[in-house]
């Protein structure tokens, strides 16, 4: 019987390990994410460029372009793995986690943390808030709801979860 409270704990650790791959990348090293942070800092002074993208597709026609030109994967594959792979346990998580999950209630929740995620790399200079990054990240929680709901067919798991 899977209890309530490890599924809570998995769901915590995966947030904990979502926000350090994708807004702190931090694997041993302080100098890297220094070194992130004043290169955004020096765009901004000496640029003026910010580091944010609001333009819809942009990101994704670029990787789109780039792999047409290189097909040996390369940027696109990263963007897409990066940002559809990595939010799939999201939708899953939280579909397994909410007493009275639908579909809307895990969307707007995933929403919620992916734009938490986009403005924290804007404030820290961590990264770039990107429009095209909340809208694959959107789709991998939405897989992963699909994935949740597809399991839970086949093998419910859901409701043998103790309830503690």
């Amino acid at each position: 019987m899977l209890n309530k409270k490890i599924v809570n704990y998995i769901f915590y650790i995966y947030i904990f390990c979502l926000i350090n791959f994708v807004v702190v990348k931090f694997f041993g090293d302080f100098d890297s994410i220094i070194g992130r942070i004043n290169g955004v800092l020096e765009q901004r002074k000496f640029f003026g460029t910010w580091n944010y993208s609001f333009k819809f597709f942009s990101t994704i026609s670029t990787a789109i372009s780039s792999y047409k030109q290189d097909p040996s994967l390369g940027l696109a594959i990263k963007l897409f793995i990066a940002n559809i792979l990595c939010f799939v346990p999201l939708g899953y998580l939280l579909a397994l986690k909410l007493e009275k999950n639908s579909m809307i209630r895990v969307a707007l929740i995933s929403l919620a943390i992916i734009l938490c995620i986009e403005i924290t790399q804007f404030i820290t200079c961590l990264g770039i808030a990107d429009v095209d990054d909340v809208i694959l990240n959107m789709l991998g929680s939405g897989l992963g709801y699909i994935l949740f709901v597809v399991i839970e067919r086949i093998y419910p798991l859901k409701s043998k979860i103790n309830r503690m």
